[in-house]
C-alpha cells in the first residue's frame, strides 16, 4: 500500500490555485526541458513514489529527482518539460508516469532514468493532479475542471472525457484497491467509484461538501477519504455509509499511506503528520520540527519520507 523560489504555500484549495495560475506564464512559451538545479531536494516538490529500493520525486519547473538508496543521495533527471509536475506513479518497477500542468504526461520504461513526453495540451489550461494505471496499457489522468483522460494503449493515445455526466469539479486523487475498485475524490465533496476498472463510474453520496484532496483503500476493504479543515471519513461498504474520524488537527490533509508494518500516516498543511496503528480508527499527532506544508508521503525501507513546500523531509516518529 506504499501508495506543493519564492512562492507561499497556503492550505487547501488556495495552494492548488496558486500553483495553477503560476504555471500559466510558463505555458506561453514552454521551454524544451526542465530547469537544472542543485537545490531541488529543498525546493517545492509535489509527489514522491517508491519503486524497489529507489524513489522518484517530482515538482516545480519540471523538476524530477531520483534516488537509488532510499533517499541517502539524489540525482536530478532532466525531462522534456518545465511545467509544474504534480503526480508520479509506477505500474511496475520499470514503467512509470508523471502528470502535471499544461496537461503534460511523461512516461519512463527504465525505472525513471529517462522520460519522454507522450501527451500535452497547453490550450486546455487544465493541469493534471494525479495519474494511475491499472495495467501497463490502461490508465487514467485526472485534474482541474473535471479533466479526465484515459488510455488503453500504454499512453500512445489519450481520450478526453468526463468522469460522470456534466460534472466539472476539480479531481485530485485516484486510487485502486487490492480487489480492483477505483476511487476518485475532488472538489465540493466529489466522490466517484468504479467496480469495472474504470469503464464506468458511479457518483457516491458525500458526507461533506468541502474538498477531498486524498483517498486510500485500507485493509478489510475500507475506504479512507480526507481533505479540507481536517475532515476525515471512513467507509466499510464502498461509500454507502461514512463515519467521521476525530483527529487532533483542523488543517487540510493531502496524502496518506499504510506502511509495511500496518501503520497509517496522514500528512498535510502546517507540517501535520498523523499516525494510526488501528486501520485509521484513531489518529495521534506526531510533532515535527519542520512545520512546512507536506503534500505527499511514502515509505522506503525503514524511512517515512514526505515532500512539499520545503522539498524532501523524513518523518521523525
Amino acid at each position: 500500500m506504499i501508495r506543493k523560489n519564492k512562492k507561499t504555500i497556503k492550505t487547501g484549495v488556495l495552494s492548488l490555485f496558486l500553483l495553477f495560475y503560476s504555471s500559466q506564464g510558463l505555458s506561453q512559451s514552454p521551454p524544451v526541458s526542465s530547469e537544472p538545479s542543485n537545490i531541488i531536494t529543498k525546493s517545492l516538490l509535489l509527489d514522491i513514489e517508491h519503486i524497489g529500493s529507489g524513489l522518484i520525486a517530482v515538482g516545480d519547473r519540471g523538476h524530477v529527482v531520483r534516488s537509488n538508496d532510499c533517499g541517502q543521495s539524489w540525482k536530478q533527471i532532466i525531462v522534456p518539460t518545465r511545467a509544474t509536475l504534480n503526480a508520479v506513479f509506477f505500474v511496475n518497477k520499470k514503467t512509470g508516469w508523471i502528470a502535471g500542468h499544461d496537461s503534460v504526461i511523461l512516461k519512463t520504461t527504465d525505472s525513471g532514468k529517462t522520460w519522454k513526453e507522450v501527451y500535452k495540451d497547453i490550450k486546455a489550461e487544465q493541469p493534471l493532479f494525479d495519474v494511475l494505471f491499472v495495467t501497463e496499457n490502461k490508465g487514467f489522468a485526472i485534474g482541474a475542471y473535471g479533466s479526465f483522460l484515459k488510455t488503453e494503449n500504454g499512453g500512445k493515445t489519450w481520450e478526453a472525457s468526463t468522469i460522470y455526466g456534466e460534472d466539472d469539479f476539480h479531481l485530485y486523487r485516484i486510487s485502486r484497491s487490492a480487489d480492483g475498485e477505483l476511487l476518485v475524490t475532488g472538489e465540493a465533496g466529489a466522490i466517484y467509484l468504479s467496480t469495472n476498472n474504470g469503464d464506468s463510474w458511479d457518483k457516491i453520496k458525500s458526507p461533506y461538501e468541502g474538498t477531498f484532496f486524498g483517498n486510500q483503500f485500507l485493509a478489510e476493504n475500507k475506504i479512507l477519504i480526507y481533505g479540507m479543515r481536517g475532515h476525515v471519513y471512513e467507509s466499510d461498504d464502498l461509500g454507502q455509509n461514512w463515519k467521521q474520524r476525530t483527529i487532533p488537527v483542523n488543517t487540510s490533509l493531502e496524502s496518506s499511506i499504510t506502511t509495511e508494518q500496518g501503520i497509517t500516516f496522514l500528512v498535510g498543511a502546517s507540517g501535520a503528520v498523523l499516525k494510526s496503528p488501528d486501520n485509521a480508527k484513531t489518529f495521534k499527532k506526531i510533532q515535527q520540527s519542520n512545520k512546512s506544508h507536506r503534500v505527499a508521503i511514502t515509505q522506503c525501507g525503514e524511512k517515512i519520507l514526505t515532500v512539499g513546500e520545503k522539498g524532501i523531509l523524513q518523518v521523525n516518529e
